[in-house]
C-alpha cells in the first residue's frame, strides 16, 4: 500500500515538474517570439503545461482517495494484533488447565505411594495416613481449581470462535468495499488524465500532420 501511494505521489510530482517546465517554456516563447510560428508554439506549450498541471493535481487527489481506501489494510493489521492477544489468552488458559491436571496426577501418585508404604506397617502408619488425608484435601481444592480453569478456557475459546466469525464477516465486507472504491477511483481519475491529454493531442494535431506531409515529400 505504501509503495503504491509513493509511486502515485512520484507520478504527481513528475507531472507537476513537467507542467512547470512548460510554463517556463511558454513564458520564454511568448516574451521572445519574433515569428508567428513561435507564438503558435507558445500557445501549444501552454496547453501542455495546463494538461500536466491538471494531471498533477489529479494524481494528488487520486492519492488522497487511495490512502483513504487502503487505510482498511492498516486497520486490519491493528485488528490482527488484537486477535493475537486473544489467542495468547486462550493459550494461557489452556496451559493453566494442563498444569493443574499435571498437579493432580502428581498428587494422586504421591497418595498411592504413601498408601502402599503405610500398608506394610502393622496397624497402618498414622503419619503417612495423615499425610494422605492432607493430600486428598489438596486434590479436592486442585480439582475445583481445574474445573474453574477449564470453564474459563471453554469460555475464552467460545468467545474467540464468535469473534473470529464476526471479524471474518466484517473484514470480507470491508475488503470488498475497499476494492470497489479503489478500482472505481483509479478508473475515474485515469479517465480524467487521459481526457486531458487527448484534448492536448487534438489541439496540437497539426504537428503530426505537418510531420506526415514532410515525410511524404
Amino acid at each position: 500500500a505504501e509503495a503504491l501511494v509513493k509511486a502515485q505521489q512520484d507520478m504527481g510530482d513528475t507531472m507537476g515538474a513537467l507542467g512547470l517546465a512548460f510554463v517556463k517554456l511558454t513564458k520564454f516563447e511568448t516574451e521572445e517570439a519574433l515569428y508567428e510560428s513561435q507564438r503558435i508554439r507558445a500557445v501549444d506549450s501552454k496547453r501542455v503545461a495546463t494538461a500536466a498541471v491538471k494531471a498533477s493535481r489529479t494524481c494528488r487527489d487520486l492519492n488522497t482517495q487511495t490512502v483513504k481506501y487502503l487505510d482498511t489494510l492498516h486497520e486490519h493489521l491493528g485488528i490482527m494484533l488484537s486477535v493475537h492477544t486473544a489467542f495468547s489468552d486462550r493459550a494461557s488458559a489452556l496451559l493453566t488447565v494442563q498444569t493443574l491436571m499435571s498437579d493432580l496426577a502428581s498428587l494422586q501418585s504421591r497418595i498411592e505411594k504413601l498408601e502402599a508404604a503405610s500398608s506394610k506397617v502393622f496397624g497402618g502408619d498414622r503419619t503417612r495416613l495423615r499425610k494422605v488425608h492432607e493430600l486428598r484435601e489438596t486434590i479436592r481444592a486442585t480439582e475445583d481449581a481445574k474445573c474453574c480453569a477449564l470453564r474459563e478456557y471453554e469460555r475464552i475459546k467460545e468467545n474467540n470462535k464468535i469473534e473470529l466469525s464476526r471479524l471474518d464477516r466484517e473484514r470480507r465486507e470491508d475488503f470488498l468495499e475497499m476494492l470497489k472504491g479503489y478500482v472505481t477511483s483509479q478508473a475515474s481519475y485515469a479517465e480524467k488524465i487521459v481526457d486531458g491529454w487527448e484534448t492536448v493531442a487534438e489541439e496540437t494535431s497539426g504537428y503530426a500532420r505537418r510531420s506526415s506531409d514532410d515525410t511524404t515529400y
